[in-house]
Order: C-alpha cells, then sequence, then structure tokens
C-alpha cells in the first residue's frame, strides 16, 4: 500500500467517526531521530473531547511536504512538531518539519507542538496520579533515569521540581555532569532536593522509580530490575529500552511496568493550543468603554486599564490593571463603580 493510500484511508476513516462524534478532525506531523527503515509509521487514531486524530511519524524531512499537500483541507487541523530531531544532511534535507509543513498548507489551520514534552508531560501526569495517596506524593521518592537525552533531562527537572531525589545515568559522564549541574541550577532554591550524576548501577539501587530514556535501546538490564525496590515502578520512556529477561525477571517480581502513553497529554495538548490560536486570532484586542482603555486577557495594560476575558465575547471582568502585568488588589468606590459599568456595558444576562 502506497504512502497516499494509506493516508486517504486514515483521513476516511477519522472523517466517519468525526460525523458521528460531531467532532471536528487532525492530522497530526511528527518526526523522530530514530530511525526506521520505512521511513515512517502512522500513530493510532484518538478520540478527545474536541477532536479525531491520526498521525504519522517521519523520518525523513522531504515527506513532510508529501504529506501536507495531501492531508491539506480534508482535516480542519495540522499540527506540526517544531521539534528538530532529524539530522541535516548535504543532501539538503535540514530537520524542519515545522517549516515544510508552513510552506505546503493552505487550507485546513496550522497548530504547532513539541513532541517531546508529550512524553514528559504523559510520564509527569502519570507519576503524579500514581502516586496521588501518598501524602508526600513523589517527594523524597528515589527516581532512576537512564538515558540523559532531551526526555530524559526534561523529566528529571521535573520530578526534581516535585522533590524527588533524582540520579541520572548516561555513557557521556561529562556531558551527564553539566546537565546534572544545569539542572540544579535551574530548580528553585528552595528544593533541597537533587539531581545526581550517576551510573547505571547507582540509579537503579533501592530505586522506587526507574525510568529507560534511550531511543529504543535496551538500556535496562536484568542486574538494575533486581536492584530495585521490591515495590519499584518501571516506566519504558523509549520504547524498547527493557530487556526481554528483566522484562520477565520483573514481571515475575509483581513490578508494575509501564510504557508511556500520551493520550491525556495529547487531549491537553489540543485544548490549550486551540484555546491559544483563538486568543491570537480573536482574543487580544483593546478599545474604549466609558472612557476607560479595556483590553482582553493576554495584553499588558497601563494603570488603570480593565482587563476582561474576551473582548469578543466577555464572560468576565478581571479587574483593574495595576501597569506590571498585575492587577490592583484593593479598588476604591470610583474604581468598583466603573468596573460595575462597564460589566453592564460588556456582559449580556
Amino acid at each position: 500500500m502506497t504512502l497516499k493510500t494509506r493516508l486517504l484511508l486514515e483521513l476516511k476513516k477519522i472523517k466517519s467517526i468525526s460525523k458521528r462524534n460531531r467532532k471536528k478532525t487532525a492530522f497530526i506531523i511528527g518526526n523522530t531521530a530514530k530511525f526506521e527503515k520505512a521511513g515512517y509509521y502512522f500513530t493510532p487514531i484518538r478520540v478527545t473531547e474536541k477532536l479525531v486524530s491520526v498521525g504519522i511519524i517521519i523520518f525523513r524531512e522531504n515527506l513532510a511536504k508529501i504529506i501536507t499537500k495531501i492531508v491539506d483541507g480534508k482535516v480542519d487541523y495540522i499540527f506540526a512538531d517544531a521539534e528538530k530531531k532529524i539530522l541535516s544532511k548535504k543532501s539538503g534535507n535540514p530537520s524542519n518539519i515545522e517549516r515544510r509543513v508552513k510552506e505546503n498548507i493552505k487550507k485546513s489551520k496550522l497548530l504547532i507542538y513539541k513532541g517531546n514534552d508529550l512524553t514528559v508531560d504523559s510520564i509527569d501526569l502519570f507519576l503524579s496520579h500514581y502516586f496521588k495517596n501518598d501524602i508526600r506524593g513523589i517527594g523524597g521518592k528515589k527516581i532512576g533515569i537512564i538515558g540523559a537525552g532531551n526526555i530524559g533531562s526534561k523529566i528529571a527537572l521535573n520530578l526534581v521540581e516535585r522533590g524527588a531525589k533524582v540520579f541520572l545515568s548516561r555513557r557521556n559522564k561529562n556531558k551527564l555532569k553539566t546537565i546534572c549541574t544545569a539542572i540544579n541550577c535551574i530548580k528553585p532554591i528552595t528544593n533541597k532536593e537533587k539531581v545526581y550524576s550517576s551510573n547505571n548501577n547507582d540509579a537503579s539501587q533501592n530505586a522506587d522509580i526507574l525510568i529507560g530514556s534511550a531511543d529504543g535501546k535496551e538500556v535496562i538490564t536484568l542486574e538494575m530490575i533486581k536492584k530495585i525496590k521490591n515495590n519499584g515502578v518501571i516506566i519504558d520512556a523509549g520504547k524498547g529500552t527493557i530487556s526481554k529477561d528483566a522484562i520477565a525477571y520483573a514481571k515475575s517480581k509483581k513490578h508494575k511496568i509501564f510504557r508511556v502513553d500520551v493520550s491525556s497529554a495529547f487531549e491537553g495538548l489540543i485544548s490549550k493550543t486551540i484555546s491559544m490560536q483563538r486568543a491570537i486570532d480573536f482574543g487580544f484586542k483593546q478599545k474604549k468603554i466609558l472612557g476607560v482603555n479595556v483590553l482582553s486577557s493576554g495584553l499588558l495594560g497601563n494603570y488603570g486599564d480593565v482587563i476582561v476575558d474576551n473582548l469578543v465575547k466577555t464572560n468576565f471582568v478581571y479587574g483593574i490593571s495595576n501597569g506590571k502585568g498585575d492587577f490592583i488588589r484593593n479598588l476604591n468606590k470610583k474604581q468598583i463603580s466603573k468596573i460595575n459599568q462597564i460589566k453592564l456595558k460588556l456582559i449580556k444576562n
């Protein structure tokens, strides 16, 4: 089956689902550095509160142009991955999926996302809810992350900010030390936990959580699983990071093994991306009402300007700007009266 035939088939499927559910459609174009011979693979169809979507992960930039021309106009939205993961080549294939989509999209609405951040957000959300009944959450827990690349490093920052003891491992020890130093400088100074430069064995020893974050490489071994705590949690964040014998042993010891499911993070991405797109397209406005400058939320007001949620369709009047990006906390009678008058003008009961 050709790429075009498969694309049209997937589009037909999501159109049928969207019609039944009265939802809009989206096509996601992502990219990755983990090369496969086929040059691409399709991601599952997802049905969220707002959209029915399907996607494709590509390994060559020229495919972004071909795919966009086929899909454009057949879906409401095209999501393009803004992360530059494909290596630049002498053939003229720079790693810029976002640009190729922008150059070729004419009819569908373009929305931008970062694929790696979906993985990071998914792990963060998962661990937050998995340990929700623990009074400290993941605070104080030892987390070993094997693979301190883009995803592993971002996960480490998120988790240490939650108070976890994070042990990062990577083959290039000089880069590893630099990454750990950077994260420890970035995290809030009030947070006493740290990210530690580690090796695989030390990162695994008595770990509450062990995360494999290499691109499809079996970095979590049987010996490492034997070192984690009896109720330790194992997460495959890089698709294929746990060896077969490690998986078999972990299951025999009743360890919970999880793979990253980006569904929840993806639903959140759709909601916030569409919301921001609408805010930019329709919301960032200002006008004079009763002699007062009234601004939509998101614009920086001068002292005395009134801020509302949306000037096209106002639901809330937030307050009066202090001219520094915040609101005046204690309003005088004159200011309260002016806000009430503006509310009557803008909000239709």
